[in-house]
């Protein structure tokens, strides 16, 4: 099991409930936002100044994840491969928690990081939850 490709798959089922209009697309941003929250922590944790990157090096890198996911999944439509090969596998549960509590972590240990207030913080994880909430609870199925 490719573990990049079954977070996409994740991600990928949530987006599409909630997003009508190209869900491969907005799957391949917030995988690719994650990813750069995970490098900004990474940087932090180990005290690498975002100064010597600069705002130019920081644009950079966003384009590099994003050109690097648009790339990958969605060349010769491989997004939709990856989707039916998923969806005719079996769940593991323990992986689809882990990966439902992917994006909250990413999103609090880079505001932590950053030193961001608690209700900010807060903010955002609950505009998170209503979104993975509403998709749930969402008609729609796939």
């Amino acid at each position: 099991m490719n573990i990049f490709n079954y977070v996409f798959y994740k991600l990928y089922k949530s987006t599409s409930k909630v997003n009508d209009l190209y869900p491969e697309i907005a799957t391949v941003v917030f995988l690719s936002a994650l990813l750069f929250l995970n490098i900004g922590s990474l940087l932090l944790i180990f005290n690498f100044s975002i100064e010597k990157i600069g705002i130019n090096g920081i644009y950079l890198i966003i384009t590099i994840i994003l050109c690097f996911n648009l790339y990958y999944f969605l060349k010769n439509d491989k997004y939709k491969r990856i989707v039916s090969e998923y969806d005719s596998k079996k769940s593991v549960l323990l992986l689809d928690i882990l990966i439902f509590l992917y994006p909250f972590v990413s999103f609090f240990v880079c505001f932590k990081l950053l030193r961001m207030t608690n209700k900010q913080i807060g903010f955002t994880l609950i505009g998170l939850l209503l979104i993975e909430i509403y998709g749930y609870f969402s008609k729609k199925k796939l």
